[in-house]
């Protein structure tokens, strides 16, 4: 069973308690008002206790609850999912503007090959190397996404060209870093587009700017080989 299958089959369970519970507190009450008499001792802490094991499940729900709606935006890899990512384009859609606004288009390089000599378990940790690296990079302004198999997305905002190159180069530092270490080396096309008074675009045209450069890069890359035979992380 899933980890998210498993959450909602124990919130079901939670909920049942929750409302079993909820009937005994009323029976109490509804029988202490009917008959007209001093609630006895043993039904007032029985009705304390329920009171304290309802306020208790109704915390834990709610904080499950919390964690599973984190887990609907969390990809496998750990890093913000598909779904995460396009509720942000819809919320900047629905923005005032798109001024400032900076995405860059990530493909890895490699990865069919990985799958096909090394294994699929080696390509789903090569993709887990890379999302790791880019997830670290994200601060209030500036979020990652994986959006498809091996196609990864940052969204900036209040950006410009100079902090994307930033970016972009310390990126490429902690690439070095890992593949030094590594004996499969991460390989990724980039590419990059900002909205900005002299070339403003709404969402869409941003990314699909972003996306056509990041696919140039690819082409410019196109032949590039991979270098070792075991991906250690």
């Amino acid at each position: 069973m899933s980890n998210r299958k498993y959450i909602k089959s124990l919130l079901l369970g939670m909920s049942v308690m929750m409302t079993i519970l909820i009937a005994i507190q009323i029976y109490i009450t509804v029988y202490v008002l009917k008959h007209n008499e001093m609630l006895p001792r043993i039904l007032s802490c029985t009705a304390l206790i329920l009171d304290i094991i309802i306020l208790a499940v109704f915390f834990v729900s709610s904080r499950i609850n919390a964690d599973v709606d984190s887990m609907a935006y969390t990809d496998v890899t750990g890093i913000n999912n598909k779904l995460a990512y396009q509720n942000h384009i819809i919320r900047l859609n629905n923005a005032d503007d798109t001024f400032l606004v900076g995405v860059i288009m990530f493909d890895l390089n490699n990865l069919k090959r990985v799958n096909d000599t090394l294994g699929h378990e080696m390509g789903d940790r090569y993709i887990e190397s890379f999302s790791t690296i880019l997830a670290g990079m994200q601060n209030e302004r500036i979020s990652a996404y994986r959006i498809g198999g091996d196609e990864f997305c940052v969204i900036l905002e209040k950006t410009n060209a100079v902090e994307i190159h930033q970016i972009l180069d310390s990126l490429e530092r902690k690439i070095n870093v890992y593949n030094e270490k590594n004996n499969i080396k991460i390989s990724y096309a980039k590419g990059y587009e900002i909205s900005t008074r002299e070339h403003y675009y709404l969402m869409e045209e941003l990314t699909k700017r972003a996306d056509s450069r990041m696919y140039e890069n690819k082409r410019l890359m196109k032949g590039k080989r991979l270098d070792g035979r075991r991906l250690n992380v």
